[in-house]
């Protein structure tokens, strides 16, 4: 009788267990659409400001959410899952200007939201190569001393010599400012961290300069023997840019560029020009 009594106390407790779990279901499946229409939406297409055509690639973003995504070919851009409230919406693209628009969402609501961006100039940091195989970085990037120097720092000095103009700029720059005889008059040593003119590589918009024709014979100087490039043969008004390496670079460039790297860029500007001139009297 026990083992009976036993069974059935079970028994009914296993059905109410059953009933109650088909109690709970509707509970489940009504809150199942209320979740799901708790979120809103966002979609448009983004223009150009001024003909009008779609732009891709332009990302649109709730910074305070982290959602967005970008516009396809055609424009047109979709965000889902946005949370209902107001939320700040950002659109951005390389050479267009930022534009941000306050949006305020509700329940289940997608809302419809076009943009037309104008372009821009975006100032952007002053890069210099530092070897062929490396990735572009900026100045205060790089783990080696480089000096970047603009145009305006050479005609700033008055001077015409390409020599004298770095040796103002540069530090451990030397040349010799007085001609030291033989051919050497002609094409002046110049000399990189106390080395030889023949350790520092020159470039010249990225390729390298030829060696002069002369071999430097000073007697009993560091630049004996040395077959460096005339750095004086570039004119100071056609540089745009000089780029100074200041150490050792010959893992990348070979051992002409142990003391360093000079890279000096050209002006290309298609149009205009300019002429600069020296005159003196003698007595």
């Amino acid at each position: 009788m026990l083992e009976v009594t036993g069974n059935v106390k079970r028994r009914r407790t296993s059905v109410y267990t059953f009933a109650a779990g088909w109690c709970l279901l509707p509970a489940l499946f009504s809150l199942t659409p209320n979740s799901a229409a708790a979120q809103a939406g966002l979609e448009g297409t983004v223009r150009h400001a001024v003909t009008g055509a779609p732009l891709a690639g332009v990302q649109v973003s709730l910074p305070a959410l982290s959602l967005g995504g970008l516009t396809d070919p055609g424009g047109q851009y979709e965000v889902r899952d946005i949370p209902p409230g107001t939320h700040t919406v950002e659109f951005t693209r390389i050479g267009f200007g930022t534009e941000a628009r306050e949006v305020t969402l509700a329940d289940g609501q997608t809302l419809q939201l076009d943009m037309a961006l104008r372009e821009a100039a975006v100032a952007l940091e002053g890069l210099v190569a530092v070897g062929s195989r490396a990735r572009p970085r900026t100045v205060t990037q790089s783990a080696v001393p480089i000096d970047a120097i603009a145009s305006q720092d050479f005609i700033d000095q008055g001077d015409t010599d390409l020599n004298d103009l770095l040796r103002t700029v540069i530090p451990s720059f030397n040349v010799n400012p007085q001609a030291v005889g033989d051919a050497a008059r002609i094409i002046r040593p110049a000399s990189l961290r106390g080395l030889a003119p023949d350790h520092t590589l020159v470039l010249v918009n990225g390729k390298r300069r030829h060696r002069a024709a002369v071999i430097t014979w000073i007697g009993g100087g560091f630049a004996d023997g040395a077959q460096g490039p005339d750095i004086s043969s570039i004119p100071a008004i056609a540089v745009r840019q000089a780029e100074v390496l200041r150490d050792g670079a010959s893992a990348q460039y070979g051992s002409d560029a142990i003391a360093g790297v000079m890279n000096f860029t050209l002006k290309d500007a298609p149009s205009g020009g300019s002429i600069e001139f020296l005159f003196f009297l003698i007595y």
